[in-house]
């Protein structure tokens, strides 16, 4: 995501990074696009060129200032198209969250435990295949491991529209039991 933007104040070019470009939504130019730029002067060439763009925006807009975010980090997703084009995905474009379908409580035998990839398996009746489960649906401070044979209680959760690495059901408040 990277252009050039020719100039006679720029000879041989300004390289250009998306992250300059000085425009509300999506930050793209089009190719042919009169645009106004800031730059600076690179201490080596950078795909040819001896600048750099440090703001540009089209040149029938005023250079784009985003307002103040209320938190520290903020994220935009972009869908972008063959075209050039770019539009914006909203939460009205994702498609709803399945509800989750929790059981009783139960107990099992902890089948399989990954430490250095923080993930296990369960066996228990109420989960035939074994229930997947993550070092953060273990209860507990610091490094939270299970033991293969050991005995836990956890709280099933039927996957729904899918798998968690092959399983069906999903181990959440995971406790020892002694």
């Amino acid at each position: 995501m990277w252009g050039i933007i020719d100039s006679d104040e720029t000879p041989g070019g300004c390289w250009t990074l998306f992250h300059s470009v000085a425009v509300e939504g999506f930050p793209a130019l089009r190719e042919g696009q009169q645009v106004e730029f800031e730059w600076d002067a690179l201490d080596s060439p950078m795909h040819g060129c001896n600048f750099y763009t440090t703001r540009a925006w089209p040149s029938d807009s005023e250079s784009y200032v985003a307002p103040p975010s209320d938190s520290p980090f903020s994220s935009h997703l972009w869908l972008t198209f063959p075209d050039g084009t770019a539009r914006e995905l909203t939460e009205a474009d994702l498609l709803p969250v399945p509800p989750r379908i929790h059981a009783d409580r139960t107990t099992g035998i902890v089948r399989t435990w990954i430490d250095e990839e923080g993930w296990g398996v369960i066996d228990s009746d109420a989960t035939p295949g074994g229930a997947w489960t993550h070092f953060s649906n273990v209860a507990g401070p610091g490094f939270r491991s299970l033991t293969p044979g050991q005995q836990a209680s956890f709280e099933p959760e039927t996957m729904v529209g899918g798998t968690q690495d092959g399983y069906h059901y999903r181990a959440l408040d995971v406790r020892n039991v002694e």
